[in-house]
């Protein structure tokens, strides 16, 4: 397919601009182009080097440069990071504020560029685009059950992805770093057990107890009666291994809760 000369000029600039980058602020890491070209000319095989795909990610960069931006490039590949991750590239960036970052580019090179990609299709897609601003909703109960279930209620198939087995979705605890991460919530659950003294017998309760994992480890492994409450629908219910001995429920709250209604 052949490129326009304009298309042309644009890979150029961008080439010059990312060149004057790499000279004066990144000397550690390179780029790759959408035309396969690399800068520098001549690119370590081992450098981290972010990669942009297309020509629209720089026009949606210079038209609406924040993070925003940057994650829709991300998720969809258009931007992307060769021989290494963002923690390279971070370790490689200068010690330097911002401020003075930005006064080493060539100003002139810089909006020379961008004024290229002024008015480029920013192409697509934009899967983020459809979600809510960064703001929940505040409100009563109807408000805290819609905010609880667009995060959580996404399916559990989508957690089971990156949790441990018994689906406990807070932070584990390694005792050795060379534990996964099934040993490590199981070591973060017995912990827990541990400071909280638990004695046969004793009654428990976990408010937001997600899928059950703590109020399931607490009775099998201490003889607690346990109960758990979540405002999830996907959360409630136990599967089966301790559902006869631990008790949960989606529980309603704001004003269509009945007061009296038992924990």
């Amino acid at each position: 397919m052949s490129v326009s000369a304009s298309a042309k000029a644009r890979l150029e600039h961008v080439r010059q601009l990312l060149a004057d980058i790499n000279a004066r602020i990144l000397p550690d890491v390179g780029f790759e182009l959408w035309d396969g070209s690399t800068v520098p000319r001549e690119l370590p095989p081992d450098m981290p080097a972010v990669a942009i795909v297309d020509e629209g990610a720089v026009a949606a960069l210079i038209r609406r440069p924040s993070m925003h931006t940057m994650l829709n490039l991300w998720v969809t590949g258009r931007i992307d990071i060769r021989n290494g991750t963002i923690f390279d590239l971070a370790s490689r960036r200068p010690a330097l504020r911002t401020r003075e970052l930005v006064g080493r580019l060539d100003k002139r090179r810089a909006l020379a560029a961008a004024a290229k990609f002024l008015f480029v299709p920013r192409g697509g897609p934009w899967p983020l685009a459809a979600i809510r601003g960064d703001k929940a909703r505040a409100g009563g109960g109807e408000a805290n059950k819609e905010n609880i279930q667009y995060h959580y209620d996404l399916s559990n198939a989508f957690y089971t992805l990156f949790l441990d087995p018994e689906m406990v979705y807070s932070c584990a605890y390694f005792k050795d770093w060379n534990n996964d991460l099934a040993t490590a919530q199981r070591d973060k659950l017995d912990m827990i057990c541990r400071k909280l003294r638990l004695e046969p017998g004793e009654r428990f309760l976990d408010i937001g107890c997600g899928w059950g994992a703590l109020v399931c480890h607490v009775a099998m492994h201490h003889g607690v009666r346990a109960h758990g409450t979540t405002l999830a629908e996907d959360y409630s219910g136990v599967d089966g291994k301790c559902e006869k001995i631990v008790e949960t429920r989606a529980r309603t709250v704001g004003p269509a809760a009945d007061p009296g209604r038992s924990l």
